[in-house]
């Protein structure tokens, strides 16, 4: 399993659709801030990103299903993001792509009125009291995406958690 796993972090440093930043280059200044639709994608289609995208299967899915959109699909775990990023390279998708790093970290990676939509697909509901600060619908995080999203963005919730 290991194996497998530094198999697929080698070949996601080289897949084109896959951005991993580290912290410090986010600080310094990430360059593709406010450039994903221009230097990225190469058109003005929305963007919408898919926060704990995990597999990337969904951000794949919505990025089939609605051509003249951009997806960007984000989670922490680059293991698990190549079955989309690959899927995508091998389907030649333009408009999906991947980015690793933690939620917290948008603002760095995002313009303000960049983004135009939203998803964050069946999140960890983090039950414990303790961990409540942790729910990507938080309000902590929900006032990161408001600095990053057009006024009159969309946030989507799926979820089975009662």
């Amino acid at each position: 399993m290991a194996k497998n796993k530094h198999r697929k972090f080698s070949q996601m440093a080289e897949f084109s659709n896959v951005f991993q930043p580290t912290f410090e280059e986010l600080k310094a200044g990430f360059s593709i801030k406010g450039k994903w639709k221009s230097d990225i994608f190469k058109n003005n289609y929305p963007l919408v990103l898919e926060l704990g995208c995990g597999k990337g299967e969904y951000s794949v899915g919505l990025a089939r299903k609605y051509p003249n959109k951009n997806f960007l699909g984000i989670d922490v775990k680059g293991s698990r993001m190549w079955k989309g990023a690959s899927d995508a390279l091998n389907e030649r998708m333009s408009n999906v792509a991947f980015l690793r790093t933690r939620i917290e970290f948008i603002e760095y990676c995002f313009s303000e009125n960049e983004v135009d939509e939203i998803w964050i697909t069946f999140p960890d509901p983090q039950i414990k009291k303790k961990r409540a600060k942790n729910r990507l619908t938080h309000p902590k995080f929900l006032q990161l995406y408001s600095s990053v999203m057009q006024d009159n963005g969309l946030i989507h919730l799926k979820t089975d958690s009662q």
